[in-house]
């Protein structure tokens, strides 16, 4: 039997075994399986205010949107941070105030976009950006209808247009 020519079958079938299992070497890309192991993280904060309305924060990214927009229709106040260029903000400093000037909620948002669960009545809402203030004296919620309301800032970095944020 000869034994050289078994060796190298062997050896020739080992390595068109090493091309098939293995796509590096036969110059394919290379492909994992990691983005399926671990989806995209959502960091939404869930809350209530001190005097039991509970509130979202959060929607950074396209996948924390999509969440925050299916929880966010049991809410019937959605606030919109943006910039007058047309990105998103987060770490805006909140409060709403109640009819009678009383704080409702005092925090800084982990998102852009905010949800709230009020009773009808007329709000106060201020925004604080860079040091830069928005206010709303009239969020107006209603009985039956959810409003929305956007706070844009001009941050002076080459802005041109306000557009409208995005619901």
């Amino acid at each position: 039997m000869n034994y050289r020519l078994m060796i190298s079958g062997t050896c020739l079938a080992l390595g068109s075994a090493l091309l098939v299992f293995d796509p590096v070497r036969c110059c394919a890309p290379q492909t994992t399986a990691l983005g399926a192991e671990f989806p995209p993280q959502i960091n939404i904060t869930e809350g209530k205010s001190p005097q039991g309305y509970p509130y979202l924060s959060g929607g950074v990214g396209t996948d924390e949107r999509i969440a925050m927009a299916e929880r966010g229709k049991a809410f019937n106040v959605k606030l919109i941070f943006a910039e007058v260029s047309g990105a998103f903000l987060a770490s805006v400093k909140l409060e709403i105030f109640g009819t009678k000037n009383e704080p409702i909620v005092s925090l800084t948002t982990t998102g852009p976009w905010f949800y709230i669960q009020l009773p009808p009545g007329i709000y106060h809402g201020k925004a604080t950006f860079k040091g830069k203030i928005k206010e709303s004296k009239a969020l107006r919620v209603g009985k039956d209808k959810p409003m929305q309301r956007g706070f844009v800032w001009d941050l002076g970095e080459g802005s041109k247009a306000a557009p409208k944020p995005p619901a």
